[in-house]
Protein backbone atom coordinates (compact mmCIF):
# COMPACT_ATOMS: atom_id res chain seq x y z
CA UNK A 1 0.00 0.00 0.00
CA UNK A 2 1.43 3.45 -1.19
CA UNK A 3 0.95 6.54 0.75
CA UNK A 4 -2.09 8.20 -1.53
CA UNK A 5 -4.29 4.97 -0.17
CA UNK A 6 -3.25 4.53 3.16
CA UNK A 7 -4.16 8.46 3.54
CA UNK A 8 -7.62 8.08 1.73
CA UNK A 9 -8.63 4.99 4.20
CA UNK A 10 -7.62 7.00 7.12
CA UNK A 11 -9.82 9.68 5.74
CA UNK A 12 -12.81 7.20 5.00
CA UNK A 13 -12.70 5.97 8.24
CA UNK A 14 -12.44 9.01 10.01
CA UNK A 15 -15.55 10.45 8.28
CA UNK A 16 -17.31 6.96 9.36
CA UNK A 17 -16.58 6.93 12.73
CA UNK A 18 -17.72 10.72 12.53
CA UNK A 19 -21.06 9.89 11.18
CA UNK A 20 -21.56 7.26 13.60
CA UNK A 21 -20.97 9.24 16.61
CA UNK A 22 -23.53 11.85 15.33
CA UNK A 23 -26.03 9.46 14.52
CA UNK A 24 -25.11 7.92 18.24
CA UNK A 25 -25.40 11.37 19.48
CA UNK A 26 -28.66 12.38 17.69
CA UNK A 27 -30.53 8.78 18.78
CA UNK A 28 -31.18 9.02 22.21
CA UNK A 29 -33.14 12.58 21.73
CA UNK A 30 -37.05 13.16 21.03
CA UNK A 31 -38.30 14.38 17.71
CA UNK A 32 -41.44 16.64 17.42
CA UNK A 33 -44.13 15.33 15.38
CA UNK A 34 -43.20 15.82 11.69
CA UNK A 35 -47.17 16.66 11.52
CA UNK A 36 -48.11 19.90 12.53
CA UNK A 37 -51.85 21.28 12.59
CA UNK A 38 -55.26 19.48 13.02
CA UNK A 39 -55.28 15.41 13.55
CA UNK A 40 -56.17 13.36 10.73
CA UNK A 41 -59.15 11.05 10.99
CA UNK A 42 -58.26 7.45 11.03
CA UNK A 43 -61.59 6.35 9.06
CA UNK A 44 -64.40 8.09 7.85
CA UNK A 45 -67.84 6.76 7.48
CA UNK A 46 -71.12 8.22 5.24
CA UNK A 47 -74.22 7.77 5.56
CA UNK A 48 -74.10 5.05 8.53
CA UNK A 49 -76.00 3.79 11.37
CA UNK A 50 -73.94 2.49 14.08
CA UNK A 51 -75.15 0.61 17.53
CA UNK A 52 -73.19 1.05 20.58
CA UNK A 53 -73.88 -1.64 23.35
CA UNK A 54 -72.90 -0.99 27.09
CA UNK A 55 -70.71 -3.12 29.28
CA UNK A 56 -73.93 -5.19 29.97
CA UNK A 57 -74.20 -5.84 26.11
CA UNK A 58 -77.53 -3.86 26.57
CA UNK A 59 -77.93 -1.28 23.32
CA UNK A 60 -76.73 2.16 24.57
CA UNK A 61 -77.66 4.45 21.85
CA UNK A 62 -78.17 4.32 17.91
CA UNK A 63 -76.23 6.58 15.84
CA UNK A 64 -77.32 7.18 12.09
CA UNK A 65 -75.81 10.61 10.39
CA UNK A 66 -74.41 11.74 6.39
CA UNK A 67 -70.88 11.77 8.16
CA UNK A 68 -68.45 10.43 11.02
CA UNK A 69 -65.16 11.31 11.23
CA UNK A 70 -63.00 8.63 13.78
CA UNK A 71 -59.98 9.78 15.55
CA UNK A 72 -58.02 7.21 17.68
CA UNK A 73 -55.36 9.79 18.30
CA UNK A 74 -58.18 11.68 20.72
CA UNK A 75 -60.23 8.42 21.21
CA UNK A 76 -63.55 9.87 19.62
CA UNK A 77 -65.63 10.64 16.69
CA UNK A 78 -66.77 13.71 15.29
CA UNK A 79 -70.50 13.13 13.43
CA UNK A 80 -72.53 15.98 11.35
CA UNK A 81 -76.18 16.35 11.73
CA UNK A 82 -76.60 13.49 13.60
CA UNK A 83 -79.75 11.67 15.01
CA UNK A 84 -79.45 9.63 18.37
CA UNK A 85 -81.89 7.26 19.44
CA UNK A 86 -81.56 7.38 23.66
CA UNK A 87 -82.99 3.99 25.29
CA UNK A 88 -83.30 3.57 29.09
CA UNK A 89 -83.04 0.60 31.33
CA UNK A 90 -86.93 0.04 31.04
CA UNK A 91 -87.41 0.29 27.11
CA UNK A 92 -88.02 3.79 26.61
CA UNK A 93 -86.27 5.55 23.81
CA UNK A 94 -85.45 9.24 23.29
CA UNK A 95 -84.71 10.66 19.67
CA UNK A 96 -81.64 13.32 19.99
CA UNK A 97 -80.64 15.89 16.90
CA UNK A 98 -78.08 18.17 16.30
CA UNK A 99 -75.90 19.79 13.75
CA UNK A 100 -72.85 18.60 15.41
CA UNK A 101 -71.99 16.21 17.87
CA UNK A 102 -68.72 14.53 19.30
CA UNK A 103 -69.12 10.62 20.67
CA UNK A 104 -66.32 10.24 23.29
CA UNK A 105 -64.97 7.03 23.85
CA UNK A 106 -63.63 7.09 26.57
CA UNK A 107 -65.65 9.27 28.70
CA UNK A 108 -68.50 7.14 27.06
CA UNK A 109 -71.05 10.61 26.41
CA UNK A 110 -72.38 12.05 23.55
CA UNK A 111 -71.80 16.08 23.12
CA UNK A 112 -74.64 17.26 20.83
CA UNK A 113 -74.02 21.41 19.41
CA UNK A 114 -76.40 24.11 18.06
CA UNK A 115 -79.49 23.26 17.31
CA UNK A 116 -80.24 20.24 20.20
CA UNK A 117 -83.53 18.95 19.94
CA UNK A 118 -84.65 15.41 22.25
CA UNK A 119 -88.15 14.18 22.10
CA UNK A 120 -89.58 11.09 24.09
CA UNK A 121 -90.50 8.73 21.58
CA UNK A 122 -93.71 7.10 23.10
CA UNK A 123 -97.15 6.50 21.83
CA UNK A 124 -98.89 8.03 24.64
CA UNK A 125 -99.67 11.72 24.08
CA UNK A 126 -99.56 12.69 27.87
CA UNK A 127 -96.29 10.81 28.22
CA UNK A 128 -94.80 12.90 25.47
CA UNK A 129 -92.15 16.04 26.11
CA UNK A 130 -89.35 17.02 24.62
CA UNK A 131 -86.37 20.17 25.20
CA UNK A 132 -84.49 22.31 22.76
CA UNK A 133 -81.17 23.88 23.57
CA UNK A 134 -77.89 25.07 22.57
CA UNK A 135 -75.49 22.48 23.78
CA UNK A 136 -76.29 18.97 25.69
CA UNK A 137 -74.16 16.25 27.23
CA UNK A 138 -75.70 12.68 27.21
CA UNK A 139 -73.56 10.21 29.54
CA UNK A 140 -74.53 7.11 27.45
CA UNK A 141 -74.38 4.48 30.79
CA UNK A 142 -75.67 6.37 33.21
CA UNK A 143 -78.41 7.74 30.73
CA UNK A 144 -78.20 11.03 32.30
CA UNK A 145 -78.28 14.00 30.24
CA UNK A 146 -77.22 17.43 31.46
CA UNK A 147 -76.59 21.37 30.11
CA UNK A 148 -75.82 24.55 31.27
CA UNK A 149 -77.16 26.62 28.87
CA UNK A 150 -80.61 27.95 27.82
CA UNK A 151 -83.24 24.58 28.11
CA UNK A 152 -87.20 24.99 26.87
CA UNK A 153 -89.03 21.79 28.02
CA UNK A 154 -92.21 21.10 26.75
CA UNK A 155 -94.70 18.30 27.84
CA UNK A 156 -98.72 18.19 27.05
CA UNK A 157 -100.52 21.40 29.18
CA UNK A 158 -96.83 23.14 30.22
CA UNK A 159 -94.02 25.00 28.46
CA UNK A 160 -90.86 25.38 31.15
CA UNK A 161 -87.97 27.32 30.50
CA UNK A 162 -84.72 27.58 32.10
CA UNK A 163 -81.20 27.80 32.36
CA UNK A 164 -79.11 24.37 32.67
CA UNK A 165 -81.09 21.11 33.14
CA UNK A 166 -79.85 17.60 34.72
CA UNK A 167 -82.44 14.57 33.39
CA UNK A 168 -82.30 10.94 34.66
CA UNK A 169 -83.38 9.13 30.83
CA UNK A 170 -84.01 6.01 33.41
CA UNK A 171 -86.03 7.98 36.19
CA UNK A 172 -88.16 10.13 33.83
CA UNK A 173 -86.93 12.78 35.70
CA UNK A 174 -85.62 16.24 35.58
CA UNK A 175 -84.81 19.37 37.25
CA UNK A 176 -84.06 22.80 35.59
CA UNK A 177 -81.16 24.69 37.43
CA UNK A 178 -81.73 28.54 37.42
CA UNK A 179 -84.48 31.01 36.06
CA UNK A 180 -86.81 29.03 35.61
CA UNK A 181 -90.38 30.14 34.17
CA UNK A 182 -93.55 28.14 32.90
CA UNK A 183 -96.63 28.38 31.56
CA UNK A 184 -99.35 26.06 32.20
CA UNK A 185 -102.46 24.87 30.52
CA UNK A 186 -106.02 25.38 32.18
CA UNK A 187 -107.27 22.05 32.97
CA UNK A 188 -110.65 21.46 31.28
Amino acid sequence: MNRLQLLVALVLAAIAAATGWMLLRDFNQTKPDRFAGPSRPSYELIDFELNAFDEQGKIAFRAQAPRLLHDERVKGMAVTTPVFHLFGDNGQRWRAESATAWIDTVAKRIDLDTDVAIRRETEAAADAWSLTTDRLVAHTETRVIETDRDVEVQQPGSILRGRGLSADLNAKTFELKANVHGQFAPKR
